[in-house]
């Protein structure tokens, strides 16, 4: 909450029908492939400790021979999670290129720049622009600094229009995202107008158990949210009755079903105009801190400037509105540019994307490639197809896949583990991607590997660059891993059907006991 058969006879065949010999088939290369000493061994390894409940998908191929060396299940269709990052990056580098940057910018429409000679007595009669791109690292600080530039040229008062202006389309989620995520802020709204992520956080507090609890929001955001959530006692104290008829053992109830701690959970209810009820209970004392996604973008942003207009001792005359961006060159021959935010360059973007698997960094760059590649506003359906075309022309076959989103938060994403290793083995193969592989979180050092049970001590700390996908029900990896024998290996572990009861059960994520295996794989 806010807060994955034997050979048989037909009946109709006589018994006594003559043996035919058949001719010899040449071996498939998945047989030559399991037939090697290192797929022999992985496979002996894998019977041994594939788990019972869930769905595996494994490839494995050698980075010094450049070759397959193992593959199981490797071309079933499975839910890929934060792996399918993977292929956002690949994509956005592709046709974005390094340089890419988002752009915000403060204009106007005049015959020159403005300066403070075209002001009187503190005010400006003409329209006012602010022109989003979709920028998902744009902060309070940053637009602030941004209007700040027009007390710097003496403005005290709007006269004109307040316009937001945008290119981008309107869809705010994906298909396939769960709806009672979208109020929390891994699942914020892609939208041109983003501002700290489009994320409110704040605190509930106990006021005793059993008692409305306290909300606190911070920074004084403009969201209304109400609430009846309350704090319980951890434990219940329930009187001992003796029963009237002893059950035998055999009889007894699970103790999952036995269980003392009562069973809580909150509610976000989310309604129009960034309003919220939050309602259910949680079990302790501690405060829980709160991450709750903005609902309406523009609105949001249209109250956010006004609040930092007034706080610049800035009036103005009409309400704040949005528009879409005007491009015809008539319009942009008068444009001029009064202030501009530039966001960090796209490896960086990528980095905080792969590291801190940053889904609404991975959708607004999936909306931005599509933009680009159809010249025009992309809703997601679009911009999937625009990456499997862009990842076509260097070699990448998605046509078998379905891609719904880019930062794989969709339930509709579909990926083989052939399918990320192909994008892994480009990734590796060509120079100019190469330094993709690079941003990839570390075992035990970076990113989501750093803390992650197993990776964080040896013999994996140090040894595994992979992106991890976590989901309900999901646990996937994918990546690079260092091993004894000398080589190095590109991998992918496709792990779907996880139940969170098994998963609780776990001595170790099957991925870490399998890339242990990988440590001693022979030469």
């Amino acid at each position: 909450m806010i807060i994955c058969l034997p050979n048989t006879v037909s009946a109709a065949e006589p018994l006594t029908q003559p043996a035919v010999v058949q001719p010899q088939i040449p071996s498939s290369p998945l047989e030559n492939i399991n037939q090697q000493p290192t797929a022999l061994y992985l496979d002996n390894m894998l019977q041994l400790l594939k788990p019972i409940h869930s769905q595996l998908g494994i490839t494995v191929w050698d980075m010094t021979s450049q070759k397959t060396v193992f593959q199981y299940n490797n071309q079933s269709l499975m839910q890929p999670a934060s792996v399918q990052k993977l292929l956002t990056a690949l994509a956005a580098t592709k046709q974005l290129g390094k340089q890419f940057s988002y752009q915000t910018q403060l204009t106007t429409l005049a015959d020159q720049p403005l300066d403070k000679t075209q002001i009187n007595n503190g005010i400006y009669s003409g329209d006012i622009y602010i022109e989003f791109s979709g920028d998902p690292t744009l902060t309070f600080q940053d637009l602030h600094q941004l209007l700040g530039s027009l007390s710097t040229l003496g403005i005290t008062k709007l006269t004109g229009n307040i316009m937001l202006a945008s290119e981008q389309d309107s869809q705010l989620q994906a298909p396939g995202w769960v709806w009672d995520d979208l109020g929390i802020c891994y699942a914020a709204p892609i939208s041109p107008f983003i501002i700290n992520k489009n994320c409110v956080y704040g605190r509930l507090s106990t006021n005793g158990y059993n008692k409305v609890a306290k909300i606190t929001i911070m920074g004084n955001r403009p969201i209304d949210i109400t609430n009846d959530a309350y704090f319980v006692s951890p434990t219940i104290d329930n009187p001992v009755v003796k029963p009237a008829i002893t059950l035998p053992v055999a009889n007894a109830l699970p103790a999952y079903l036995t269980e003392s701690v009562p069973q809580c959970q909150l509610t976000l209810s989310r309604f129009d105009n960034n309003r919220y009820h939050l309602s259910g209970c949680h079990v302790g004392a501690k405060s829980l801190p709160l991450a709750i996604a903005i609902s309406d973008p523009q609105i949001y942003a249209q109250h956010i400037i006004a609040k930092q207009l007034e706080s610049l001792g800035i009036r103005y005359n009409h309400p704040i509105t949005t528009i879409k961006m005007n491009t015809q060159p008539k319009f942009m021959a008068q444009r001029q540019v009064i202030a501009s935010h530039q966001s960090d360059a796209l490896p960086q973007l990528l980095e905080t994307m792969l590291l801190e698997s940053d889904n609404l960094i991975a959708d607004s760059l999936l909306k931005k490639l599509g933009e680009v590649y159809y010249q025009t506003p992309s809703d997601f359906a679009r911009s999937g197809q625009a990456l499997k075309t862009i990842l076509y022309s260097i070699g990448i076959d998605l046509s078998t896949a379905n891609i719904a989103d880019g930062s794989g938060l969709s339930r509709y994403n579909l990926l083989t583990p052939e399918h990320v290793l192909s994008v892994l083995t480009v990734i590796y193969q060509q120079p100019e991607y190469r330094f993709l592989l690079d941003l990839l979180p570390e075992s035990g050092v970076s990113g989501t590997l750093r803390y992650k049970r197993y990776f964080n001590k040896s013999p994996l700390k140090h040894h595994v660059f992979a992106k991890t996908g976590s989901m309900l029900g999901i646990a996937n990896l994918a990546g690079r891993v260092n091993v004894s024998n000398g080589h190095n290996y590109l991998f992918v572990l496709f792990e779907n059907g996880l139940s969170p009861q098994i998963k609780k059960q776990q001595k170790a994520p099957f991925s870490a006991v399998f890339l242990q295996t990988m440590m001693d794989v022979p030469r």
